[in-house]
């Protein structure tokens, strides 16, 4: 185990309510990333679309379970969070999803349902250092749950416009209801920039507006390049596909600058 953090276990909510906006491929890079630093990873599929699962080559037998059936408001139906867990070839352990989830984002989680996940993740928690949680891109029953059990919560934010933004401060308004009702621990500490192209205006606009607004959460860029789209495509995460790339490269960069991060916050405890 790299010593360098957490002390405990270390849980980072990865979302944004729009599609599109390089979510998914973060959370897998920066699961392989954090293993690769030489901590124990897990990685929550908690996206109904799967994009997780499919992104690391994850298949699903109909014996296995996923997060349905620990997060299911069916008791009987349950099952704990180690038996759904299974290694992707990249090395990443992962609780993967399957679109009966669809159904838990829709319908709800049941009474105290919110809390599900949290209590999951404890019986876990001596097995791993990080837990990476890749959240749907909707602030429903889900995302929710992610954010009960949240140390941390990272934004990512793509150059599409000024919807971005806008996308931005409604998952703070979700975080703040969060910190009221079920971990008031929780905050967005991290905002990423995903699939920057320097060579855009509106790009570069964005840029400028998150480093302003978001100065102290704001964790850098990760550049633009058809090497993402290969290696999503190969099920493998950009720096297995190609390590020499800009986005691998700037993946690195930002999990480094994340370890620092929460390495100066535990020792500020």
């Amino acid at each position: 185990m790299n010593t360098g953090m957490p002390t405990d276990l270390y849980a980072l909510a990865v979302a944004m309510k729009k599609g599109g906006v390089g979510k998914t491929t973060t959370a897998i890079n920066l699961a392989y990333e954090f293993s690769m630093a030489g901590y124990r990873v897990l990685l929550l599929d908690l996206d109904p679309q799967t994009n997780a699962t499919d992104g690391l080559g994850i298949t699903i037998d109909d014996s296995d379970g996923t997060l349905y059936e620990v997060l299911t408001p069916a008791r009987s139906d349950r099952m704990p969070l180690a038996d759904v867990i299974k290694k992707s070839n990249s090395g990443v352990d992962v609780a993967p999803a399957d679109d009966s989830m669809y159904k838990l984002d829709e319908s709800g989680l049941g009474p105290g349902g919110e809390n599900r996940l949290k209590v999951a993740l404890a019986t876990v928690a001596d097995d791993y250092d990080i837990v990476v949680m890749d959240c749907p891109p909707s602030l429903g029953s889900l995302t929710i749950s992610a954010l009960a059990a949240a140390t941390d919560v990272m934004a990512v934010v793509a150059p599409g416009g000024p919807d971005e933004l806008k996308g931005l401060t409604r998952l703070a308004e979700t975080v703040y209801e969060a910190q009221d009702l079920l971990n008031p621990s929780v905050d967005i500490r991290h905002v990423l920039l995903a699939n920057y192209d320097g060579r855009s205006a509106l790009a570069k606009d964005i840029r400028r507006n998150l480093q302003r607004d978001w100065a102290d959460e704001y964790l850098g860029e990760i550049s633009r390049t058809v090497r993402v789209g290969e290696a999503k495509a190969r099920q493998v995460p950009v720096s297995v596909h190609r390590p020499d790339s800009y986005a691998a490269k700037d993946y690195h960069s930002a999990t480094q600058t994340l370890i620092n991060r929460i390495s100066a916050r535990q020792e500020g405890k």
